[in-house]
Formats: C-alpha cells, structure tokens, sequence
C-alpha cells in the first residue's frame, strides 16, 4: 500500500480550515444577542459559505484523484468507510440546500427563528461528526502505510 498523495492531502486539508471558517460564521448566526434582520443576514452568508466549501470539500475527497480514490486504491479495506462518508456529503448537501432555500424565502422577523435555530445546530453536530470520520480515515490510511499500532 502507497501513502496518499502528499498533494492530495493537502488540498484535503485546506479544504478543512475553510470548512472550519464557515463553520464558525454560522455558530456566530446563531449568537443570541444579535435581533432579528442581523441574525439572519450572518447565518444566511455563512450557510452560503458552508454550502460552497462544503461542495469544494466533496470535490477534494470524492473527485478524480481525490482522497477516497487514493485511500481505496491504496487499500480496499477502506471502502466501507469511503461510502459511508460518501452517503454523508449527500445529506449534508441536501440539508444545507433545503436550510439555505429555506433562509432565503424567510420572513425577516424572529417568528421563525425557534424552527431555525435547532436544524442548524443539528447540522452543525453532522458536520463535526462527518469531518470526525473523515479525519479518521485519512489517519488510518496513513498510519497503516507506515506501520500504524498494529
């Protein structure tokens, strides 16, 4: 088995940190003490910007060359997990489309924002999860190649 591409990794982990940068404007949406309009215009850009670094995310793992590519051809053992984390970015996908959608056409006032508040922390919570696992594969790939624990 051959380590990922150093390359590769890489592009994985910028597309980490901008995760992690979206991540945080949203968090910061959800800040209670912002009123209503301001409330919503933060959580509605970083939504935006979770749903893009999000795609480029999909795009630096599941695409050509990509990290579940090197990971499965390095070691078949992987492919449960690639999949898994594959059926991930679908969901995470389908439920920032339907928040982002959802924000857009909202009334500006705080009558909707206690059925908000709680799918985008429930997002937030499948994120970290996702980026958990997916850290995880990364570092099992790699601990294998180089003699790992076990």
């Amino acid at each position: 088995m051959s380590l990922p591409d150093p390359d590769v990794l890489d592009a994985v982990r910028r597309r980490r940190g901008d995760l992690d940068d979206a991540l945080l404007i949203v968090r910061d949406g959800l800040v209670e003490d912002r009123s209503g309009p301001h409330r919503v215009a933060a959580l509605r850009a970083g939504l935006r910007q979770l749903r893009a670094d999000l795609y480029e995310h999909v795009a630096a793992t599941e695409g050509p060359g990509g990290l579940y590519e090197e990971v499965r051809r390095a070691d078949p053992r992987f492919e449960q997990t690639v999949w898994r984390l594959r059926g991930e970015h679908t969901r995470l996908g389908l439920l920032l489309d339907d928040l982002v959608a959802g924000i857009a056409y909202a009334p500006q006032d705080p009558a909707g924002w206690p059925s908000l508040r709680p799918r985008v922390v429930d997002l937030l919570a499948l994120l970290v999860r996702h980026r958990s696992r997916d850290a995880q594969l990364a570092y099992d790939a790699v601990a294998l190649d180089i003699g790992g624990q076990g």
